[in-house]
């Protein structure tokens, strides 16, 4: 009887894991949709939410993942003009995307998203769930 518990305990580990996969994704630059095939993955919290990073940042590579949580000036913040997530991205040292993906219903989605160095990104969401405690405006 304890293997099957721990068998299942170990199952069920692995399926609350994030799932990766194949999308194209579409963006807009200097007023030109790009399209071009990435991995995202879906990483789910351990209060069940759910957001969509890089596949760097789902294997625990990225460094914004890993920074450590300390107070930021983020300016204009709380302004009603601009999207905090994106003024947020910005003052971490990324570089913030409206993009959308392809679904495996084959549909396109649309979300946010924060890109540190050359393949890494997180959801504009988990970064802002993670980060706005410690934002204050200036």
């Amino acid at each position: 009887m304890r293997f099957s518990i721990s068998l299942l305990m170990i199952l069920f580990s692995f399926s609350t894991q994030a799932e990766c996969f194949p999308v194209q994704t579409k963006i807009i630059l200097g007023g030109k949709t790009e399209i071009e095939k990435s991995t995202l993955c879906k990483k789910k919290m351990d209060d069940e939410m759910l957001f969509y990073v890089s596949e760097s940042c789902d294997k625990g590579l990225c460094e914004i993942l890993k920074r450590p949580k300390k107070n930021i000036s983020v300016k204009n913040y709380k302004d009603n003009i601009g999207s905090p997530g994106f003024k947020l991205c910005e003052e971490l040292g990324g570089i913030p995307q409206i993009f959308e993906f392809k679904t495996q219903a084959g549909t396109w989605e649309s979300t946010e998203r924060c890109f540190f160095d050359k393949a890494d990104f997180v959801e504009i969401s988990l970064l802002t769930r993670e980060w706005k405690q410690y934002v204050q405006s200036l």
